[in-house]
């Protein structure tokens, strides 16, 4: 996501000092998308605040990032359409982009493609040297979906939903397949059959292998990327839950990427519309709560950007940028050898370390460290003699991925995401 840089204009009436701290400090926080930091201190600053735009950015950034996007959609179009002189015209196409991929998160398949549509045609008209790859992108695949209805969630709420995992798949449709081990896998029910489905939160959607979503006979969509094509699916269970009009990603098979060994995974874009999930590891099973849990004292800690799961976590140095996903290991990144480089320097061994992505597998090299602690969800998190990489890999935002050994370190873990936390037992 292209940085939202603005400039507070100068020439206007004379800012009030607590005013002008309130204006500045809302707008660090945005330009360096600490969204934890946006959420916890915005309510303290909102009555300071002098211009109006600050204080309407701040609200749509906190929605967008906290499963609120329906009503950022509507902040962001103020935004551009009221205050376009004040952010300038780089921060309106971000802002432009994010709600055009609201409109198609939310199902609104045809109201995204007229409107990016629209905004290709002005971009054009006007002659601007504006890059919109984007939003042809956008155009193009949302009037490929716009003959499907919007994913719509069954759910009778009347009884707590169990759902049983186990750690290894065992659902393999073809010889010679290799699952990957130690992972959640729950039954999900397609056409009467039951097959077994990663439960992966660092998904950003839910994937199908080719030979699944052959078997299975998806009707695919015309629309493709790098990593698959898109494919529509009637409905699918997950116990007592009905996921209907599905749209899933088929995967392109190559040998960079586990999915080839997983036939399906159950993704972000379905997990989320659930309000809350509880994960008993002492007695292997999900459970779908009717009674929803408090928000804890701490407030939320859980966001969800881009359709990626971040937990807020602190260290000595500050805060971190945790990827939660229980689809990889827990590791770090070179972004969080930077924050440390300085006590870092004195320590000796190393080894290569393989990492990888949906984009695929990458060596690195990395250094040993003896010890590193943080603080997560309330709990102080001590893990000794791990391997942070030195060198730099591609597509690495964040600091650190908090994977299914994280998970399994607890007997309970409960995401809520309607109030956007994560509980630890």
């Amino acid at each position: 996501m292209r940085k939202l840089v603005f400039i507070l204009i100068a020439y206007c009436l004379p800012l009030v000092v607590n005013a002008q701290e309130a204006d500045m400090r809302i707008s660090e926080l945005i330009n360096t998308s600490n969204w934890f930091a946006l959420e916890k201190e915005y309510p303290l600053l909102k009555d300071s605040i002098q211009y109006d735009f600050v204080g309407l950015m701040a609200e749509a950034m906190i929605a967008q990032n906290f499963n609120k996007e329906k009503e950022a959609i509507g902040m962001f179009r103020t935004l551009i359409n009221s205050h376009q002189q004040q952010i300038g015209s780089g921060a309106a196409l971000s802002f432009a982009e994010m709600a055009l991929g609201n409109y198609e998160r939310c199902g609104m398949y045809r109201l995204a493609a007229d409107k990016a549509n629209g905004l290709i045609d002005q971009i054009k008209t006007s002659g601007a040297p504006i890059d919109y790859t984007k939003l042809l992108d956008i155009h193009k695949r949302n009037k490929a979906l716009s003959k499907y209805d919007s994913t719509i969630v069954i759910h009778r709420n009347t009884k707590d939903v169990i759902i049983p995992f186990t750690m290894n798949n065992s659902d393999v449709l073809f010889d010679k397949q290799t699952p990957v081990s130690n992972r959640y896998y729950i039954p999900v029910t397609i056409h009467g059959v039951a097959y077994q489905f990663m439960f992966d939160t660092g998904a950003t959607t839910t994937y199908l292998s080719k030979r699944l979503a052959d078997r299975i006979g998806v009707e695919y969509i015309d629309y493709s990327s790098q990593y698959g094509s898109l494919a529509y699916l009637d409905s699918m269970q997950l116990g007592d839950v009905t996921f209907k009009n599905v749209i899933a990603l088929v995967h392109n098979g190559t040998p960079l990427d586990s999915i080839c060994n997983i036939d399906a995974v159950l993704g972000m874009d379905l997990v989320r519309q659930l309000d809350e999930l509880r994960i008993d590891n002492k007695n292997n099973q999900i459970t779908l709560p009717v009674k929803k849990s408090k928000k804890p004292e701490c407030g939320r800690n859980l966001r969800c950007t881009n359709q990626f799961l971040f937990v807020d976590v602190m260290d000595e140095k500050g805060s971190l940028v945790a990827l939660l996903d229980s689809g990889a290991e827990t590791g770090f990144t070179y972004n969080y050898f930077l924050k440390h480089q300085s006590e870092f320097s004195q320590l000796r061994g190393t080894k290569e370390i393989v990492t990888g992505n949906v984009d695929g597998f990458q060596s690195t090299m990395a250094i040993h460290v003896p010890s590193v602690n943080m603080s997560i969800c309330g709990h102080e998190l001590n893990m000794k003699d791990v391997y942070v990489p030195y060198m730099k890999a591609k597509n690495e935002n964040n600091d650190i991925v908090l994977g299914i050994d994280f998970f399994r370190k607890y007997n309970y873990v409960t995401l809520n995401f309607k109030d956007m936390f994560i509980v630890c037992e």
